[in-house]
């Protein structure tokens, strides 16, 4: 049972949480996930989710638990999902998702990982793999990345911002 702290639309937290998957985020409050573009190359890494999200493609990060920073959040996640240790996150910025009550803290690490050797939660994740941005332009046209994760790549890399 993962518990969710919640914040209002300014990104402050509440003295309000829920329990993920169990309670639904109440009206004008939102839940905070932390997510890392990972560039090496010119190449960005995804990861590919299991059959409960349609084996679609997304960043690796995650929902910040009860009383945890955005920072840990995303180190826990990266630790969780592709047992990757000792990154150097840069924060790029905070933003809210306009489709549903999240707020995205999005940070860049530009460590020069090798995806030969990670160890991903196959709970979690099915494949991992490297793409252009042209490649990630063809998959969101194709609906192969996840909805928040579409807005992600339209925001920071289609953009050039990253």
């Amino acid at each position: 049972m993962e518990i969710l702290d919640l914040y209002d639309n300014n990104f402050n937290k509440l003295d309000k949480t829920i329990i993920r998957r169990v309670d639904e985020i109440p009206n004008n409050t939102n839940i905070m996930l932390s997510y890392a573009i990972i560039k090496n190359d010119n190449k960005y890494l995804l990861e590919q989710t299991t059959a409960r999200n349609e084996y679609k493609w997304c960043f690796a990060g995650g929902h910040l638990q009860h009383n945890e920073n955005a920072i840990n959040a995303l180190k826990r996640e990266l630790e969780e999902e592709l047992n990757l240790i000792n990154i150097n996150p840069t924060k790029i910025e905070t933003i809210k998702y306009p489709a549903k009550n999240f707020i995205f803290n999005i940070y860049l690490i530009a460590d020069q990982i090798d995806i030969n050797k990670l160890k991903y939660q196959i709970e979690e994740v099915n494949n991992i793999k490297w793409f252009t941005k042209d490649e990630l332009t063809k998959l969101c046209d194709a609906n192969c990345v996840l909805e928040p994760h579409k807005f992600i790549i339209k925001k920071f890399i289609c953009n050039d911002n990253i």
